[in-house]
């Protein structure tokens, strides 16, 4: 008998002890803010708006949400307010650090919030274990199909869990993304779990619909140069076109530039043209970057990122992107390396002469 009472207050204070380190059954999240923040923080869950009055630059939330589901939230000010990353919410003691910064943007002024540090959950043990993951791997020729394969781990392990989500969309929009393979892992994840907006702008990136195809004659379009002066792309019929989405802010859209001047240079007195797209807002770092790179042929602008009427015409989800036109304005490569358009161009020329 005392042996079975050793035993059952042993296991009765484990328990305790487990079930104190999980938030007694809710989530507990103590918040510090670096930097100096008068006012109240909001945070949304479970179809809830929180509210914390911020003293001495702490806050604190508590509540309860999926013990099945980890859903992805934002903090936000009372104010005009954006944050640069999710929180992964779970029913655990959990510990915060952000940043918060006045900033302006055209004549709108808004608070930035940045989360610095998070630690207690599952979830933030798996982004870091990501980033670590992403961090060390050599970059060989193998490198994207070992991060692919990482993601297809987390997915299949987690897949009602928000973050699989995100890392399925945020590596669909990399320029160097294999649509194929991302399709088998999107097919492993929990679509009714996940958030739902997410899930369409996916499946719209990996199942594109209406975007032109080779064969296809292009839609011309005019937009505006570094001088405001509109540039047609009809005026290059009878010309072999390059269109190039880009941003000054993409940095592998940069890495390319330098590789297109030498084919330009190559082929320019061969009737090549190039026209490049920026999807810039900032036209001041838009032209900087036109002048820093020394970009020889046509530069236009649609500042409307990647919800411009051109860039959803051509269906760009991702940059930078290539279309290569012929001289009927008919499409004849998408996406092509530039080994693969010099191949192209010069059989085109050789076939005229």
């Amino acid at each position: 008998m005392k042996l079975f009472k050793i035993i059952f207050l042993s296991l009765f204070f484990v328990f305790n002890l487990l079930f104190a380190q999980d938030g007694n059954g809710k989530f507990e999240i103590f918040g510090q803010i670096e930097g100096n923040y008068n006012g109240y923080l909001f945070f949304n869950y479970n179809n809830k708006k929180d509210s914390c009055l911020v003293v001495n630059n702490k806050f604190y939330f508590s509540g309860i949400t999926s013990q099945d589901v980890v859903f992805a939230t934002r903090f936000s000010t009372n104010r005009t307010s954006s944050m640069n990353k999710d929180v992964f919410l779970e029913n655990k003691k959990i510990y915060v650090t952000v940043e918060i910064e006045r900033k302006k943007y055209n004549e709108t002024e808004y608070d930035w919030i940045v989360l610095k540090d998070i630690k207690g959950t599952q979830t933030s043990e798996l982004e870091n274990e990501f980033s670590r993951y992403i961090e060390f791997l050599p970059r060989n020729e193998n490198w994207l199909k070992n991060k692919y394969n990482k993601i297809d781990e987390i997915v299949s392990l987690h897949p009602k869990n928000h973050f699989s989500g995100e890392l399925l969309y945020f590596a669909a929009q990399d320029s160097l993304a294999n649509f194929e393979d991302l399709k088998l892992i999107f097919h492993k994840i929990d679509a009714v779990s996940q958030n739902a907006q997410l899930i369409s702008n996916l499946k719209e990136i990996l199942y594109p619909k209406g975007k032109i195809q080779i064969g296809d004659f292009i839609a011309d379009f005019e937009l505006p140069n570094e001088n405001n002066a509109l540039i047609n792309t009809e005026a290059y019929r009878g010309k072999i076109l390059i269109i190039d989405f880009w941003a000054s802010w993409c940095a592998p859209c940069r890495k390319k530039i330098p590789q297109l001047i030498d084919l330009y240079r190559k082929f320019k007195s061969k009737n090549v043209k190039i026209i490049s797209v920026s999807l810039d807002t900032d036209l001041l770092k838009w032209i900087k970057a036109i002048q820093i790179e020394k970009m020889e042929w046509d530069n236009v602008i649609e500042s409307d990122e990647f919800e411009g009427k051109v860039v959803k015409t051509f269906g760009v989800k991702a940059i930078p992107s290539i279309f290569l036109i012929d001289t009927n304005g008919k499409l004849i490569a998408i996406d092509p390396t530039i080994e693969e358009m010099e191949k192209i161009i010069i059989e085109r020329i050789d076939k005229k002469s």
